[in-house]
């Protein structure tokens, strides 16, 4: 049996961009995964699919705060005794490398859903984040990166080819199609008024442009066309971006749901998923949305260029470029049939190329080849 700990900074991540994964790899007889984050930011969060084990973590930098969970995180697993510590997200990789690497695991992993520093960021905020990713490297043994475009940037990282996978990212199929049948008819009540159901599921963080999105929905409205649009997802910017929309007077047509229970289900009542990040891994909802055959609009930007074929699964727009984004919105809501086109095309990209059950099984055939099987007296 091989003891797997999966680490993230925050309990959201652990039910959203890993739930799907976590509990094809936890199908598995001779893995034992366990999850370490946050604790639960609501009380009503959905239960993580395996053990959890809670560790706060901040998600910003904050050194003496970071200090005590990396402290905190290295007694568990020194406890606990893990074969594998597979790290998610930047805070909780840098933490996880030098606590796992302190408490003598085996095997140090890492995946980058998404690289921490990328071009147009702020060159000190670029700077600081290049270099703790190259210390956290030090004390890793596996790099995997989701996008095949920053490869090279993981093996300059990690200076080994060797010690660099492409593990792509992906989503249960089966899972999503039947968590959107069960969730669809409550989530239709989320959409306000009529007109074409647009959506966009995301943290509500600078880096997704959630307010780049409501000048989408502005040109849409002058341009003559209704529309009825909910936006989803928790953030620190929820109330400044709700005070953006009532001085924009878009109150009547964008509802702002904040953490849904039934993210499947408001995608399955849309005709239209929208996404404006300025960058992105692999995007999960735009992964689900073409799972459930819907037509994507997103920004071209790494990750998403990977995800989406423009012109073929949907339509990738320049970033910030929110006139054009509203002109490809209008195209497809005046073309059923290039809707349904793309979104069946979609599917079928889904289904090839973006299928978490596949992933599971290169992650365990990965840990497996890589670490020893416990001695039964150990």
């Amino acid at each position: 049996m091989i003891k797997v700990a999966h680490v993230a900074t925050a309990y959201l991540s652990v039910i959203t961009i890993l739930d799907s994964k976590i509990r094809a790899l936890a199908k598995y007889a001779d893995l034992d995964v366990t999850v370490i984050s946050s604790p639960p930011e609501t009380a009503n969060c959905c239960s993580s699919a395996v053990r959890h084990i809670p560790v706060k973590m901040a998600r910003t930098i904050k050194p003496f705060a970071d200090f005590k969970s990396m402290w905190q995180l290295y007694k568990v697993l020194k406890r606990e005794k893990f074969d594998v510590v597979h790290s998610h997200t930047s805070k909780a990789g840098f933490i996880a490398a030098l606590a796992a690497s302190i408490a003598g695991v085996p095997l140090i992993c890492h995946t980058h859903h998404g690289l921490p520093f990328f071009e147009g960021q702020n060159r000190i905020t670029y700077h600081i984040y290049y270099f703790l990713e190259k210390v956290a490297c030090k004390f890793r043994d596996c790099l995997f990166t989701q996008t095949k475009r920053e490869l090279p940037e993981c093996i300059r990282l990690m200076r080994d080819e060797s010690k660099v996978l492409f593990e792509s990212n992906g989503v249960d199929i089966e899972y999503v199609r039947q968590c959107a049948k069960n969730q669809l008819t409550q989530a239709l009540k989320d959409y306000p008024g009529k007109g074409i159901k647009l959506v966009l599921l995301s943290r509500l963080e600078p880096v997704k442009r959630i307010d780049d999105f409501f000048k989408v929905v502005d040109k849409l409205r002058q341009n003559g066309l209704k529309v009825s649009c909910v936006v989803a997802g928790p953030g620190f910017l929820e109330k400044q971006l709700k005070n953006q929309i009532s001085k924009m007077a878009l109150d009547d047509c964008i509802n702002m749901v904040g953490l849904s229970d039934r993210p499947h289900g408001l995608i399955a009542a849309s005709d239209i998923v929208v996404l404006c990040s300025e960058a992105e891994g692999i995007p999960r909802a735009i992964m689900e949305a073409m799972v459930l055959e819907k037509p994507v609009v997103a920004t071209d930007v790494v990750g998403t260029q990977e995800l989406v074929i423009d012109g073929g699964t949907g339509f990738l727009v320049p970033l910030g470029d929110y006139q054009t984004m509203a002109e490809k919105i209008n195209l497809l809501a005046h073309d059923i049939n290039l809707c349904k086109q793309m979104g069946m095309a979609g599917a079928i990209r889904v289904q090839e190329h973006f299928n978490d059950i596949k992933i599971a099984k290169f992650l365990h055939d990965f840990y497996t080849s890589s670490i020893p099987m416990r001695d039964n007296n150990t």
